[in-house]
């Protein structure tokens, strides 16, 4: 045997070991207590995706698993603490999608990197937005609050958490039309609606899933839907095309990755748990009945997803002229 094929055969013989390692290793996994981290407040609609999919995942696992909100500085908190810790499978993240494909392009300096610390695991839900003012701002159309802005300038503002496809959405309407709109920011979709709800700011655009119950009770107006068709929860919601503004769509996703590295058997036992989990026929109704698609996927699936993300928001991004802080 020449050198070259010694040292292809222990080449060979190395990535068999790995892999038969691994394979072990996921047949043990797992064996205590998984953490999912949460990187916003409790309130909002990552929350509540991760606590429902936790529940799930700990029956189909049998070992606990424990939700963890980790919020602040526009999910940089969360990612970063899920960026240190070991590559086991043991701390999971719950990353919305913002976090995952534009974060980088929002802020100069971030303590991880999105590429080479964490791993795709498998897509959850998505959510339309919906564009929301508060009842008192006398405008029915996005139009309309365009020119209300100009008409009253420096008085229209809007919630938003640094960063979310909320605040993109925000920032491209004011960038098409030349609107006087004012980001207020707020740490998550919870206390951002909170805001709305007490006239602290004006309007904004929000997931479909934590707006029905405002709609439904006239606390809030729905002016119009940021998605491609009209939502099925909202079929008398127009949607931005229709309102004058083509092509203008922004659909909020969930994610759940882990720390790169993490043995590959893991990870696609994780990736099949929970797409079952979120394709179950109990896990659809729950979500179809607050105004969500329910997807699951492979970590491939979900890579090339999130690749896609990056490249429209990125361009979103700086056609809105948006500066990293």
């Amino acid at each position: 045997m020449t050198p070259s094929s010694r040292q292809l055969t222990a080449a060979l013989v190395a990535v068999a070991s790995l892999s038969a390692a691994s394979t072990l290793w996921a047949q043990d996994y797992p064996n205590k207590t998984i953490h999912l981290v949460v990187p916003y407040p409790a309130g909002g609609i990552a929350d509540k995706v991760a606590r429902e999919a936790g529940d799930e995942l700990q029956k189909r696992l049998k070992q606990p698993v424990v939700v963890e909100n980790r919020a602040g500085a526009a999910g940089n908190i969360g990612f970063d603490y899920v960026a240190r810790q070991p590559a086991d499978g043991y701390t999971l993240l719950l990353a919305p999608a913002s976090n995952l494909t534009v974060q980088t392009s929002l802020f100069k300096t971030l303590s991880y990197n999105l590429e080479k610390d964490f791993t795709p695991v498998s897509l959850l839900v998505l959510t339309p937005q919906v564009l929301l003012v508060n009842p008192n701002v006398p405008v029915n159309t996005p139009k309309e609050l365009v020119e209300y802005s100009k008409k009253n300038p420096g008085k229209v503002n809007y919630g938003v958490s640094i960063g979310a496809y909320s605040h993109l959405a925000g920032e491209l309407l004011g960038s098409l039309t030349g609107a006087d709109f004012k980001a207020i920011p707020y740490q998550g979709t919870g206390p951002a609606l909170t805001g709305l709800l007490g006239g602290q700011t004006e309007f904004m655009f929000n997931e479909v899933t934590t707006s029905i119950p405002h709609l439904q009770g006239s606390k809030l107006k729905a002016l119009a839907v940021a998605y491609k068709t009209r939502a099925p929860w909202l079929p008398n919601v127009p949607t931005m095309a229709e309102m004058g503004f083509p092509n203008f769509e922004v659909t909020s996703w969930y994610a759940v990755v882990a720390r790169s590295g993490t043995p590959p058997a893991i990870v696609d036992k994780l990736s099949k748990e929970l797409s079952a989990i979120v394709q179950s026929a109990d896990f659809k109704k729950r979500y179809d009945e607050i105004g969500a698609f329910t997807v699951g996927s492979t970590p491939e699936e979900l890579g090339t997803f999130i690749k896609s993300e990056s490249i429209k928001w990125t361009a979103v991004v700086k056609q809105a002229g948006i500066q990293p802080n």
